[in-house]
């Protein structure tokens, strides 16, 4: 337990351990933090998660795999290459079968902030207990998936890590060894793989103190929390020896470095005892230790200053969702035109805590009414390293802009007699302002008089206004000679027309219109 004094774990550790320089300070098992009893289902009496509760969204595990089921006949190795010291590139799968013993019909991890120790827990369950027992449990830093065609997508990296555990049928743990990717240089065959520790009485339990790992399997039948059904007994419950979990503090073995993130998960069945046995059956799973999470809103949206654009304001939250600090954590808005990266924001966030949560903000002009899109982040677990974590929002979309356009016209108009080749004939006088509204501004505005004979638009007088900002005005004028035959009575005769302004709103808000009739008696 982290407290004592050095000499104390050395001496309680005594003929249970070998190490390879990884010294040993904080225990897995007993600490308060998960039950690591041979059974599955929480006891309240007893402090600390279980599966039952883990594997059903609770507890206080930083990252979880859940029940991931391997159903039979899904999901088996095959072919000479698929074994621990050769990468992943060369590992094959299928459907079909293994021996019962070797059937893994679940597995499960969660892994745990422990006093800023990155501790995990790993479980699976078989489908038969007719034999010993041989578990590997690989711990992936890349996100390592299933082809169709039978091969895996992704590969090791450096620090990967396997462990490897060996079950009697009586339940005890035989050998527990722990293993690192380090592609070469190792000390196994091949050299891909480097071992970091092995034990052969690891068995959780009071009776083991300080452990780094350890493991235990159901000595007598324990009820399943989860969907179960052995080959022989009673559905619901593992027979002995077909429950199997452990843990391991990954800190203490990266002692002196930094433990890599790992973001997915592999339970496997052996042929032997062998780091070079031939590989069974397995079970795959994401398992995002290190993980980053962003989000995104568009709460706000209002037209630009020459109206030629919308303008939308987001606002965001970045969480560090996983174990220990994130660096250069950078988050890229896909905002204007979604997909052109030309008019992407960049913000640059610097470290962020395990846990903890950074904001960002900004606007973005776009022609979209309303706009929609996302943004991603991305992080280095090391401090200068790669960017290997990311997170992309959901799309956010914006409020859209609405506007009420609208346009005026005014119109007077006088009657007057002028000379036109030397005679007295007369004229109507006409003049007005056409308005834009106050919401937004119109273009291709036209002010169209019906002058001269009425509904005859080939003497229509048109004036072209062009553009109007909101509130805007602007004059227009003209004049023409009537066609209109008189009464007897000159005082009652009169001269009507009607004026047209048209406009077209900005930024697709509609075509607007509004008319005027103004009469002028003859005789004033």
């Amino acid at each position: 337990m982290r407290g004592r004094k050095r000499p104390a774990v050395f001496v309680a550790l005594a003929g249970l351990m070998s190490l390879v320089s990884v010294p040993l300070v904080l225990a897995v098992h007993d600490i308060g933090i998960f039950e690591l009893e041979s059974d599955a289902t929480d006891d309240p009496a007893v402090a600390g998660d279980d599966w039952s509760s883990v594997n059903a969204g609770g507890g206080t595990a930083i990252a979880r795999t859940g029940v991931v089921a391997d159903p039979a006949p899904a999901s088996i190795f095959t072919g000479g290459g698929s074994k621990d010291p050769i990468d992943i590139s060369s590992w094959k799968h299928k459907d079909g079968s293994v021996p019962s013993k070797d059937d893994i019909t679940n597995a499960y991890a969660a892994a745990y902030n422990v006093n800023g120790d990155l501790v995990i827990y790993f479980g699976a369950d078989r489908f038969a207990n007719d034999g010993d027992a041989q578990l590997g449990f690989w711990f992936f830093q890349q996100n390592i998936t299933l082809n169709p065609a039978g091969t895996f997508n992704g590969a090791h990296e450096v620090g990967d890590i396997l462990v490897l555990a060996n079950f009697s049928q009586g339940g005890s743990v035989s050998t527990i060894q722990v293993l690192k990717w380090v592609g070469t240089g190792g000390d196994q065959q091949g050299g891909t793989l480097q071992l970091l520790l092995t034990s052969s009485a690891a068995q959780c339990g009071p009776g083991l103190s300080g452990d780094t790992v350890c493991a235990i399997t159901n000595a007598g039948p324990t009820a399943a929390p989860w969907p179960y059904t052995p080959k022989s007994g009673a559905a619901g419950t593992f027979p002995p020896v077909s429950f199997f979990e452990g843990g391991i503090n990954i800190t203490e073995v990266f002692a002196g470095s930094t433990a890599p993130c790992f973001a997915s998960f592999l339970a496997e069945t052996r042929s032997s005892t062998s780091v070079n046995a031939v590989l069974k059956d397995f079970v795959l799973g994401a398992f995002p230790v290190c993980g980053i999470s962003i989000t995104k809103s568009c709460p706000s949206s209002t037209l630009n200053e020459t109206e030629t654009a919308f303008v939308y304001t987001f606002t965001g939250t970045v969480t560090n969702t996983g174990f220990g600090n994130l660096f250069d954590v950078t988050v890229v808005d896909d905002a204007g035109t979604p997909g052109n990266a030309s008019d992407d924001i960049t913000f640059n966030l610097g470290t962020l805590g395990a846990g903890a949560s950074a904001p960002f903000s900004g606007t973005f002009e776009s022609s979209l009414n309303p706009a929609t899109n996302t943004a991603s982040v991305s992080a280095a677990t090391a401090d200068g390293g790669p960017a290997t974590v990311t997170d992309v929002s959901d799309p956010a979309t914006c409020p859209p802009v609405v506007r009420t356009p609208h346009i005026s016209v005014t119109k007077v108009c006088q009657v007057r007699l002028v000379v036109i080749n030397n005679r007295v004939v007369v004229q109507v006088d006409f003049s007005g302002q056409v308005c834009s509204g106050d919401q937004v501004g119109l273009d291709n505005v036209t002010v169209t008089d019906d002058s001269g004979t009425p509904a005859n638009a080939a003497d229509d007088q048109v004036f072209t206004i062009g553009s109007l900002a909101r509130s805007q005005c602007a004059a227009y004028s003209g004049s023409y000679l009537p066609a209109t035959t008189f009464t007897s009575d000159p005082g009652s005769a009169s001269f009507t027309d009607t004026v047209r302004a048209a406009g077209d709103a900005r930024l697709g808000f509609g075509h607007v219109e509004d008319t005027r009739s103004a009469t002028c008696p003859i005789c004033p």
